[in-house]
């Protein structure tokens, strides 16, 4: 039985930017007129406090709510807190104000409501208060609380930005190089990654080598690219490491070298990235910048497979197929090859057609032997030909013809989905 060979691994990782969808609502602030952590004297501090919270002094009033969120020599009580916050805010105390939105927003001491979170961190907002302009730029981004509003948005994250919250930053960011309900700008996007990455953002860091290394916004510039992967690669982001990872592989701005792309591919793969799982398992099955090992290699690809890619779930299904680094298992390698094949990968078509016309690890099958030759075949896989032929000298007309539609369908079925 005559299978076609290991598919040499694609050697480029396609880069990427990752809006983050995570919530980033900023948690209360802690910013207080007196040391409030002192256990000691808290209580003392908190009779004091009251006295002129009573008063109306609301830095007084803010103060006594921290003392209530935190638990600071009293027993934690966040609707007491969120009574003063509110009489602060109300006396114009902006962190009072940001607070209080933050306690409407996770449900703190009062009843979740993201239009009274809203409101709160636009007053504290326009007050000039940073982390309320980022969080209310979030809620107009994800519409929640407010109508969707990507103008607001950026409007908000620019004003954070410009007092200079790295997350806002980044974000604008993001906003920019995607174009999210505004005009896409890659050059604005630049100069916003910039900012957050000069301060230290491993996400933005990444996404700036992505556009020196693409030429996206900036001129393309690999040691650029280079000297920010690196940057947020030591703060263990997985992208900038399988990128790398790539460049190393490549030789692009530095001498081609195995050995250190295979280091930031193990760092990128052990973080979960499931191209640099790809790239680590081709480079154990081969022993490029490492000693070849194909039980490692097999553990490699069977991580990265999970994730899809058809040319990985290809290789794993060849190293099943042929005892490679595991103990050989038709059946096993015939589902691989079938997972690949589903997603039209021309080798796995041409071995899961070998696999159905012997009956090796599925169950004898002519028709589906001739359909995936045939798909494997309009894909210019030669050996393919043959064996069409062959299948014909054993199957009815009837059956050729049958095989024939099929492989019409999924071909117009694909192109409909593409």
């Amino acid at each position: 039985m005559r299978l076609w060979g290991e598919h040499p691994m694609r050697v480029r990782m396609l880069a990427s930017l990752a809006l983050a969808v995570t919530m980033l609502i900023v948690s209360c602030s802690t910013t207080s007129s007196v040391d409030l952590s002192r256990k000691k004297d808290s209580a003392h501090d908190l009779i004091e406090l009251l006295t002129l919270a009573e008063k109306g002094d609301s830095q007084a009033q803010y103060d006594v709510g921290l003392i209530y969120t935190n638990g600071w020599g009293v027993a934690q009580d966040h609707a007491s807190a969120a009574q003063w916050f509110r009489r602060a805010a109300e006396g114009g105390n902006a962190e009072a104000q940001f607070n209080l939105g933050i306690m409407y927003y996770k449900g703190m001491g009062v009843d979740r409501d993201y239009v009274q979170a809203a409101r709160w961190f636009t007053v504290a907002a326009e007050f000039g208060y940073v982390k309320a302009q980022s969080n209310i730029a979030f809620m107009h981004s994800k519409g929640l609380g407010v109508d969707q509003d990507y103008v607001q948005a950026e409007k908000w994250y620019r004003r954070a930005g410009l007092q200079g919250d790295l997350e806002s930053q980044k974000r604008l960011g993001d906003i920019y190089y995607h174009g999210t309900g505004l005009i896409q700008d890659p050059e604005e996007a630049a100069h916003w990654y910039l900012k957050a990455a000069a301060q230290g953002s491993a996400d933005a860091q990444a996404n700036l080598g992505d556009m020196y290394y693409r030429g996206v916004g900036v001129k393309k510039d690999p040691l650029e690219a280079i000297k920010w992967y690196k940057a947020a690669s030591l703060q263990g982001n997985a992208h900038a490491q399988g990128c790398l990872g790539n460049i190393y592989l490549n030789g692009e701005g530095v001498p081609q070298d195995f050995s250190e792309a295979a280091t930031w591919f193990r760092m990128a793969a052990e973080q979960g990235n499931s191209q640099a799982q790809g790239f680590l398992g081709y480079f154990y099955d081969h022993g490029l910048g490492t000693p070849q090992d194909f039980v490692e290699a097999a553990r490699w690809y069977r991580l990265a497979a999970d994730h899809g890619d058809a040319i990985i779930q290809f290789n794993l299904g060849l190293m099943y197929a042929t005892g490679k680094g595991v103990p050989q298992d038709y059946e096993e390698a015939a589902r691989w090859f079938r997972k690949s094949a589903e997603q039209g990968y021309d080798k796995a078509l041409y071995n899961l057609g070998i696999l159905y016309s012997k009956g090796t690890g599925v169950p004898r099958d002519f028709l589906q032997a001739y359909l995936c030759f045939q798909l494997a075949a309009d894909q210019g896989i030669q050996d393919a030909m043959v064996y069409l032929d062959v299948m014909a000298r054993r199957m009815t007309p009837d059956q050729i013809a049958e095989a024939k539609e099929m492989a019409k369908a999924l071909k117009e079925a694909t192109s409909t989905a593409n």
